[in-house]
């Protein structure tokens, strides 16, 4: 098991007029090999958890373990944790900071004890699993990359230091929709070859249809859903969230009110395509 999150609280400005609870006694773990989708409107603790899952955020109540790093106990190694558990945060382009490529790559190996021929070796290799030209981009400025080199260059830095678990806030935002297929589609093979446990928050249910096996719902600092996509796009009502079904989804469903039943396992438009082939081959009665 990766991550173990068991009855976490957090309350900001605690004993203060402005007193929030952010995070309300939520438990839930993820296992190794995991794609979770983290979906909540704004405001119901997802930045909160995530930061307490890379411990930016100091543990107050409840518990949290990442492998075998426990960080209920008085002073645990947050360096190692870091090294574990990889965090992209929301517009990461915006965070590159070194003259160029290279040297932005290569911080967070050096930074967790790599020597430099091993660092630039890391980061060659990082850069290269993101689908980047490592020859033709190493000397030149990040701030010179289109907004998708930018947004690779920040995974291949993260991706250099080999984390266990890979965090993504919003991976796709600002990016047209070309880019956030490219994106997406990066993330997915980096599953299968670098970093197989995968954490993702995004406001596109279509995204998390598509790429994620589980799905937790916060809402209010609660938990309130855990479970597949396909359940909980098709058995939950989920309305009162204000999260927009995704798109196969809302067809599946408005084409059942029109008589054609299809099976409620279809989350993407090509299970969808091929789902209204088999349908009408069939003559229109396969439900």
């Amino acid at each position: 098991m990766s991550i173990e999150i068991k009855d976490l609280t957090f309350v900001y400005g605690a004993r203060t007029p402005y007193e929030k609870k952010a995070l309300d006694n939520v438990t839930f773990s993820v296992n190794e090999g995991e794609s979770v989708g983290l979906i909540g409107m704004t405001g119901s603790g997802k930045s909160t958890l995530l930061q307490h899952i890379n411990g930016l955020i100091k543990l107050k109540s409840g518990q949290v373990k990442v492998f075998d790093i426990d960080l209920s106990k008085r002073k645990p190694d947050l360096m190692r944790l870091r090294k574990h558990v990889g965090m992209l945060f929301q517009y990461p382009e915006y965070q590159l900071f070194a003259d160029t490529v290279k040297a932005d790559v290569m911080f967070g190996p050096i930074n967790f004890g790599m020597k430099k021929p091993e660092a630039e070796e890391a980061a060659k290799k990082a850069v290269t699993l993101t689908g980047l030209d490592w020859e033709e981009i190493k000397d030149r400025s990040p701030l010179e990359l289109s907004g998708g080199q930018k947004r690779r260059v920040a995974i291949a830095g993260i991706l250099a230091y080999s984390p266990d678990v890979l965090i993504l806030d919003e991976p796709t935002a600002g990016l047209d929709p070309a880019g956030k297929k490219e994106m997406l589609d990066l993330i997915a093979s980096l599953r299968k070859t670098t970093v197989s446990t995968v954490i993702t928050v995004s406001h596109n249910m279509d995204e998390i249809a598509e790429y994620c096996d589980r799905v937790i719902v916060l809402d209010g600092g609660k938990l309130i859903y855990d479970t597949t996509p396909e359940k909980l796009f098709y058995k939950e009502d989920v309305s009162a969230l204000r999260l927009h079904l995704p798109h196969a989804v809302r067809i599946v469903k408005l084409l059942e009110q029109k008589g054609i039943v299809l099976p409620h396992d279809i989350l993407t438009e090509d299970a969808l395509v091929n789902a209204l082939k088999e349908y009408f081959l069939k003559g229109g009665d396969h439900a």
